[in-house]
């Protein structure tokens, strides 16, 4: 039987994008996915590759796809977000983000799955010391960083209890095509194109910003280099460089020309990844640069405007 990668969160702005490199490369995938997700980011592709399967989860049985298929190893990026929950976030968010991935590694104890990359995030972590290496105190920002904490304390049991090889890659903050339009420099290039208005509250915080590419590229050296890892390893995925968000705007503005903004100071804030360890355990390091990322990421909307 084949060998196949199972992806969650494949409809998403990471995980579409790559969807679409893996099966460039000729990966057989799975693409797991909710009935009623909006598809609009594959929408480009996902007819196009004999060697993708796409499976409602929602419609069938988690068991019933590691008995169809062989699944070597599962690449785990589906997470539910929000930055302050309400009540009624929670029962959902503990089922994606904690119960969902934890069926997920059940199943493979019983299949031939050898490897699982989880997506973690910069918020898990302290904000006392920068720069952010992978033995900083972690002290969750919210309640989504808090569930996918407990998510890392399964990864590590199933790990050291089965075997199973693990890694979460701890994203500091992506940016580039297909992004949620209302993050911060998607609604800065949006707005800027329109010559809309634009108010900054956040100037004086200061981001560690990384292009989608650059995190494709570091979920696939994981895939590659994944079997030696001897415990479950944790990775910061970051630029190593931090900017504020005046710096990402004056950038974006040397493209597009000015426009009506007005900044609102806070109180300063730093973001800073320590990406030494991703260097050395699967020799992966940046190479899409701040301006370079921000002008893609322009054509992209510039595109999209004119359609």
């Amino acid at each position: 039987m084949e060998k196949n990668i199972l992806l969650t969160g494949g409809t998403g702005f990471i995980g579409s994008q790559l969807a679409e490199d893996l099966l460039n490369d000729g990966k057989n995938l799975i693409l797991l996915k909710r009935s009623y997700s909006n598809t609009w980011r594959i929408d480009n592709f996902m007819n196009s590759f004999p060697n993708l399967k796409i499976i409602d989860i929602d419609k069938v049985k988690m068991s019933e796809i590691f008995n169809s298929y062989n699944i070597e190893g599962i690449l785990h990026l589906a997470t539910y977000y929000t930055k302050f929950h309400k009540s009624n976030d929670i029962k959902d968010m503990i089922y994606s983000n904690v119960t969902f991935p934890t069926d997920l590694l059940e199943n493979s104890v019983n299949s031939n799955t050898k490897y699982f990359v989880n997506t973690g995030s910069f918020g898990e972590y302290s904000l006392d010391k920068i720069p952010i290496t992978e033995k900083t105190r972690i002290t969750p920002f919210n309640l989504y960083s808090s569930t996918k904490v407990a998510f890392e304390d399964i990864l590590k049991f199933y790990n050291h209890e089965y075997g199973i090889k693990t890694s979460s890659l701890k994203l500091f903050t992506p940016y580039g095509p297909k992004d949620d339009e209302n993050k911060i420099i998607p609604y800065l290039i949006r707005h800027s194109l329109k010559k809309e208005k634009i108010t900054i509250q956040s100037t004086s915080k200061k981001l560690d910003v990384i292009f989608v590419s650059d995190i494709i590229d570091a979920y696939k050296k994981t895939m590659n280099n994944i079997e030696k890892f001897e415990n479950n390893e944790n990775i910061n995925i970051a630029n190593g460089t931090s900017y504020s968000i005046r710096d990402i705007y004056s950038i974006i503005n040397s493209f597009l020309g000015n426009t009506d903004v007005t900044f609102l100071e806070s109180d300063l804030t730093e973001v800073k990844g320590d990406i030494t360890k991703a260097n050395k355990l699967i020799n992966w390091h940046p190479h899409i640069n701040l301006k370079e990322g921000l002008k893609l990421t322009i054509e992209f909307y510039k595109d999209k405007l004119n359609r």
